[in-house]
């Protein structure tokens, strides 16, 4: 015999209800409000270049069973892909390195830092 579930729900009213705050009050463990600084952990990110030449390049030499002669465009398309890259590279960490700060949306965590130290939280 199959007992609907209206039966039971008499016991459980709110079992689905959202918590009350006045039952489970909040701590504050730590301080609600943001540091004066950023720590560099973040940036260490990896960075990968010239996945698209690279994945073409892979697959020209895959067809010519691995004979790089038969692949020159595709070869050239990616050194000159790579040079691209490392040359913007150099240049961003030149002007890093400078303290120059750039506008726009891509900070590093130096340049975050010094905004941060030129406009700080209130204590």
């Amino acid at each position: 015999m199959r007992v609907p579930t209206a039966v039971f729900a008499y016991k459980n009213r709110d079992a689905r209800a959202p918590q009350k705050e006045h039952t489970v009050p909040f701590q504050e463990i730590l301080p609600l409000r943001l540091k004066n600084r950023v720590s560099g952990k973040a940036d260490s990110s990896s960075d990968v270049a010239c996945l698209q030449e690279m994945g073409v390049l892979f697959a020209c030499l895959k067809d010519n069973e691995f004979v790089e002669k038969y692949c020159n465009k595709e070869i050239q398309q990616f050194q000159k892909c790579y040079k691209f890259y490392a040359d913007s590279k150099f240049e961003a960490k030149k002007t890093v390195n400078q303290g120059i700060i750039t506008p726009g949306k891509n900070l590093n965590y130096k340049q975050l830092n010094k905004y941060m130290r030129r406009f700080p939280n209130p204590q």
